[in-house]
């Protein structure tokens, strides 16, 4: 921005100045695994343990492993990711490394995995579902007394602000550290909402689903999709409106409600439930145009992606045009071991045309010699 200046008696011209300040934040936090054996033999795959949280940026953020892998495609490695500790609707673009520390607190080169600069969610967060093959780790000799520490390394791009400036100095002026007396709590808008949707209050919607009943609001509703906004709006108002839904079942709708309301997914048992529901919801996000809906979605069938499940990811992916999906099924049949398996329970029949073509073409590529 540039400085100002006019006249004033003495002549001296007036000046002014700002500064546009694109700023950062640092943090570390240190990951301990005591009692390694045992969080091996009790955490199944696909299960988590989280970490305490920790603030960096302004935002409250936490780390999750996975002693036995993301998911069964990973089983033999240790996944690690870094996720918010609360919702930010915009996401935060952050970047982060995870490093193995050697007993002397000093960082393994071979175990460190970096980011470029990434959005994180909630719901999404970012790290690596082969972080450290288990077996590797045992052998390495960084395990000790049954421990060993991961360290995370976090950089986060703060908002980018407009401050004042010394015009002689031509630097920021100084604003005197405030001390921290107010701890501003995490959002909990989404509790309020949902709270209004599990008691119905003020209710003017009420949905008919394979003979059930949902209560919901026209407000909120018109809010998160534009579909509903336009069929809303296309009827007469009255006291109550009544839509019947005729394409979903009951228990996805609910859960599509739910998510409408705080913008999360409800509790799901891990295997058949969220195989089932997870592709109901990814159609329905199709058919309300709710982008992030679907993306939550697909993020969750890829960790659902095994020999048994693989090929019917890959078609349903191509038919629903999500693209993250299908290079996750792609990318697992790649492995020769896990091709031979689906192979084996004809897995690959089912696969249309334009399908078999991708994999094929998948498959020659990962053929190719290496130009490095």
């Amino acid at each position: 921005m540039p400085s100002t200046t006019s006249s004033v008696d003495s002549g001296k011209p007036l000046q002014s100045a700002s500064a546009i300040v694109a700023g950062t934040e640092s943090g570390q936090h240190l990951l301990k695994i005591a009692g390694y054996s045992r969080t091996k033999d009790v955490v199944p795959t696909g299960s988590d343990i989280k970490s305490r949280s920790f603030r960096v940026g302004g935002h409250s953020w936490n780390i999750r492993y996975y002693p036995n892998g993301m998911n069964s495609a990973w089983s033999g490695y240790i996944s690690i990711y870094l996720q918010l500790d609360h919702n930010v609707p915009k996401g935060v673009r952050a970047q982060y490394t995870f490093d193995l520390l050697n007993h002397e607190g000093k960082p393994v080169p071979q175990y460190t995995l970096s980011s470029g600069e990434v959005k994180i969610f909630r719901d999404h967060g970012w790290g690596s579902h082969g972080f450290i093959k288990r077996d590797e780790l045992e052998k390495s000799g960084h395990v000790k007394d049954d421990c060993f520490t991961i360290r995370c390394q976090l950089t986060v791009m703060k908002e980018i602000q407009t401050k004042d400036m010394d015009v002689d100095s031509a630097t920021p002026l100084p604003h005197p550290p405030m001390p921290a007396v107010v701890v501003v709590p995490p959002p909990d808008l989404h509790h309020h909402l949902g709270s209004l949707l599990k008691t119905g209050e003020a209710a003017d919607v009420t949905f008919e689903v394979e003979g059930k009943t949902f209560r919901a609001h026209r407000c909120v509703l018109a809010a998160r999709s534009p579909v509903l906004l336009a069929e809303l709006s296309s009827l007469q108002a009255t006291a109550v409106v009544v839509m019947r839904i005729e394409d979903m079942e009951a228990q996805d709708f609910e859960a599509f409600l739910h998510y409408v309301y705080t913008d999360t997914l409800p509790e799901m048992k891990k295997g058949n439930d969220a195989a089932a529901m997870l592709p109901d919801l990814v159609a329905a996000a199709n058919r309300y145009k709710m982008e992030r809906l679907r993306l939550v979605c697909e993020d969750k069938l890829c960790e659902l992606v095994n020999a048994r499940t693989a090929a019917a990811m890959l078609t349903f992916a191509g038919e629903h045009h999500c693209n993250g999906l299908k290079e996750a099924c792609l990318q697992f049949l790649e492995d020769p071991g896990n091709l031979k398996e689906v192979l084996k329970a004809n897995g690959l029949e089912q696969l249309s045309p334009s399908v078999l073509k991708d994999l094929i073409a998948k498959l020659v590529a990962g053929l190719q010699p290496s130009n490095a």
